[in-house]
């Protein structure tokens, strides 16, 4: 998902990029509850009929299972945000559960820096985006869908079009 904001005074373009996220978190919790109900009664069953070496497992099971959901869950909440002023361009990592967590920060000098269009390597692989900066360079929107890859590529074009359109002004 990519959200564009665009300000005139000073002129500055921020892309927002997310990965898609199917469910909540509550709704990951609610299927949590029904594999732990259903889990946990199995490993109590056994365990009363004698098999007590079952519950033990059926709690690493569960173990297993919670640390599976929030990493997923945690991989969905990455975010990567591209401001982009007249005189520089800054780029942000960061994850958004309870508020932005900055994890990464580079701030290019705009006048050296591109955005870079990669074709993929393999034909099942997506192409790559990056941001260039003389000898540095710097992935961007990585977890996207090759449809928003071609909508973020027509939008970081467009944020171009605007921000030079801005300094002829």
């Amino acid at each position: 998902m990519i959200d564009t904001r665009y300000r005139e005074n000073p002129p500055e373009v921020q892309l927002v990029i997310r990965p898609n996220q199917s469910w909540t978190w509550r709704a990951n919790l609610y299927f949590l509850y029904v594999l732990f109900a259903v889990s946990l009664t199995i490993g109590i069953t056994f365990t009363l009929g004698g098999y007590w070496v079952v519950l033990p497992f059926t709690f690493l099971e569960l173990g297993t299972q919670l640390a599976c959901l929030w990493y997923c869950v945690r991989r969905g909440y990455r975010q990567q945000v591209i401001t982009v002023r007249p005189e520089k361009v800054q780029v942000e990592f960061g994850h958004f559960s309870n508020g932005p967590k900055k994890t990464l920060e580079r701030v290019f000098d705009r006048f050296h820096t591109r955005f870079h269009v990669e074709p993929p390597a393999h034909p099942w692989r997506n192409k790559c985006v990056y941001v260039r900066s003389r000898d540095e360079r710097l992935q961007i929107g990585g977890f996207l869908t090759s449809e928003e890859l071609d909508s973020l590529i027509r939008q970081l074009r467009e944020v171009v079009r605007y921000m030079d359109s801005r300094l002829v002004q």
